[in-house]
């Protein structure tokens, strides 16, 4: 939307100011702004930087109008240079403040989130059950311990129905229409288990390198990245028994119901990779042994899901950009003509997440003529024609719910706490000992992936744009 064409919230919409820590930096410029000013005609926002950098309000409120596209949020904004861990420097952040209520956006390093979240509480700009809201990105912290002691300052300051915390995936349209594909459709809920589906993969590729992040992926790695989060969420919500109501509250229940039924990660069946140059970028440290990719089988001990094999696999500098989930069904009784077998056709359910968000069905047909001869063929459910026009982003779509006081597309403390127990002894492991190997930029990592799934059951990996009969992204 041009600056020219935002609409005035009308006078029923939420009054707030928008505090972003660490507005200058490269997430807010990049994700957060940007959906501040998609959301702006929603409600009557005053947007506050607050951060270390020594920034005019002039050159701030330039960054908030090239960034949101809204002169009127742009006139509006302040920044305020304030020191992260030293309540005494917050008297200027409530000075700016002009609404009703404020939400406080924190778009910093993890290790800010204690000192930030301690002194709004000390300094009297926030207080148990009052209207702020307070969002905190992920990684919510680096292992099982480091996440219980964020959510017990987080309980110990605010109620929980304040506290938002981001996996941004959560709040993409795909994600989201998971719920709706599984439980509104009985054709698909009355397959989904052990009897009828053979394997479940989850692929969440880049084909970028880390670039600029190298300092932050070279601490966290790609298991902490992307895996203790955007994956073993997806898995929850594919996975998860029916929820007793959409609630957030319910559907949170479910998730965590779910994820306390997978085993922790077994070392002996994962695998760790580097693409080869990693650490030939600035900020890694020399030799570091660091994962840029992880590929592991997952083992969910319930009746729903007893003794079928899921894999998931992330990783930077692959073949392909894209994040997906393939559910391969089991095959039919193989069918004979003339004393031979028909070759079977898997029947493969592709749910991708980006960048294109669609749902495919691949399925045997048979070619047109007198021979009875099966080829692979799709189905295609393509969310944006439902949309008639571009999905939000999913940061959008998280701010959107922030205004709302809503909390479906944010995950609870318990479900995140169980997905670090789920993930701390591969970490603790690959830690103490051992290095990744290595991969080739634009491969889809190292072959001992490709070994990893044949030998605990899976097949091969399905890259969905690569599989006859599904269209590529």
């Amino acid at each position: 939307m041009s600056d020219t064409q935002h609409v005035t919230a009308d006078r029923s919409a939420p009054d707030l100011d928008v505090v972003i820590f660490g507005a200058s930096g490269d997430l807010a410029s990049r994700k957060v702004l940007p959906a501040v000013g998609a959301v702006a005609s929603r409600a009557r926002l005053h947007v506050v930087g607050a951060g270390r950098s020594d920034l005019s309000n002039e050159r701030f409120r330039q960054a908030v109008g090239e960034t949101t596209g809204r002169t009127d949020l742009a006139a509006d904004a302040d920044w305020v240079r304030l020191d992260y861990g030293d309540p005494a420097t917050y008297g200027g952040l409530l000075q700016a403040l002009r609404r009703d209520a404020a939400v406080y956006y924190l778009a910093t390093p993890p290790s800010t989130f204690a000192p930030i979240l301690s002194a709004l509480a000390s300094s009297g700009l926030t207080h148990r059950g009052d209207a702020s809201r307070i969002v905190v990105e992920k990684p919510l912290g680096e292992d099982e311990a480091t996440a219980h002691q964020l959510n017990g300052q987080l309980a110990a300051l605010f109620d929980e129905s304040q506290v938002y915390r981001i996996d941004h995936y959560l709040a993409k349209d795909t994600v989201q229409n998971v719920l709706a594909f599984r439980f509104s459709n009985a054709l698909f809920e009355s397959a989904w288990n052990r009897l009828l589906i053979d394997s479940i993969q989850i692929t969440a590729a880049e084909d970028l390198d880390v670039g600029h992040r190298a300092g932050y992926y070279d601490h966290f790695g790609a298991v902490r990245d992307m895996i203790q989060n955007h994956v073993l969420q997806i898995l929850a919500l594919m996975t998860m028994e029916p929820p007793t109501t959409f609630d957030a509250a319910d559907i949170r229940d479910a998730k965590t119901r779910l994820l306390r039924s997978v085993r922790p990660l077994d070392p002996s069946a994962a695998v760790r990779g580097q693409y080869e140059g990693y650490q030939e970028a600035e900020g890694v440290a020399p030799g570091s042994r660091r994962e840029t990719f992880a590929a592991a089988r997952l083992n969910i001990h319930n009746w729903r899901w007893q003794g079928v094999p899921i894999f998931v696999r992330t990783g930077k500098a692959l073949r392909g950009a894209v994040t997906e989930a393939v559910i391969k069904f089991r095959e039919a009784p193989h069918l004979h003509l003339a004393g031979r077998p028909v070759p079977p056709i898997p029947t493969l359910l592709m749910i991708r997440f980006q960048p294109h968000e669609e749902v495919q069905l691949r399925i045997g047909a048979k070619v047109p003529g007198a021979h009875f001869e099966l080829v692979p063929a799709g189905l295609s459910l393509e969310y944006r024609r439902l949309a008639r026009g571009p999905l939000p982003d999913a940061y959008e779509n998280v701010f959107a719910e922030v205004l709302e006081g809503g909390h479906s597309v944010f995950p609870g403390p318990d479900e995140i706490e169980r997905a670090w127990h789920i993930v701390d002894p591969l970490l603790r492991a690959w830690e103490a000992e051992g290095s990744p190997v290595k991969y080739a930029r634009g491969s889809w990592g190292p072959a001992e992936a490709d070994a990893l799934i044949a030998e605990h059951g899976g097949g091969a990996w399905i890259a969905s744009a690569e599989e006859p009969g599904i269209s590529g992204v």
